[in-house]
C-alpha cells in the first residue's frame, strides 16, 4: 500500500443557520485549507492519482456561495466544516475511481479551526 497527501486551498462565502445567536449566522467567507489523504495497493503511471484529479475536485468550491452549491441543499446541510469534509470525501472517491481509496479529508477554515473526515476501518 502506497499513500500520498495533497494539500490545497480554496475560497469560499457560506452562511450557518444556528438556532442560537452567533457571528456565523451572517454570510462570511473563509480561506479553506484541504489536506486529503490517499491510498493504493498499485500504481497507475507511478501514481496513487494524478493530483490534478484531486484539486479539480476542490477547485469546484472555489469563489463559490456553499448555501448555493447543490451539495449543500438537498438534503439541506449546514455549511460547516464537518460537512464540507464529509461532501468532499464523498466527491473525491468518485473522482478517482476504486482502485485509489481516499482515506483522509481535512478542512481547516481558521488557523484555529479544523474538522477531519477519516474512513471507517473495515
Amino acid at each position: 500500500m502506497i499513500s500520498i497527501k495533497y494539500s490545497c486551498h480554496f475560497d469560499a462565502a457560506h452562511q450557518l443557520e444556528l438556532p442560537y445567536d452567533s457571528p456565523c449566522n451572517r454570510r462570511h467567507g473563509h480561506r479553506y485549507t484541504v489536506v486529503i489523504g490517499a491510498s493504493a495497493s498499485d500504481l497507475q503511471h507511478g501514481m496513487v492519482v494524478d493530483y490534478n484529479v484531486l484539486k479539480g475536485v476542490v477547485d469546484e468550491f472555489d469563489h463559490c456561495d456553499l448555501n448555493e452549491r447543490p451539495e449543500f441543499k438537498k438534503p439541506r446541510l449546514q455549511t460547516t466544516a464537518e460537512n464540507i469534509c464529509q461532501v468532499l470525501a464523498e466527491k473525491l472517491q468518485s473522482a478517482v475511481g476504486v482502485r485509489v481509496s481516499i482515506d483522509e479529508v481535512i478542512v481547516r477554515e481558521t488557523p484555529r479551526a479544523a474538522a477531519r473526515w477519516r474512513r471507517e476501518s473495515v
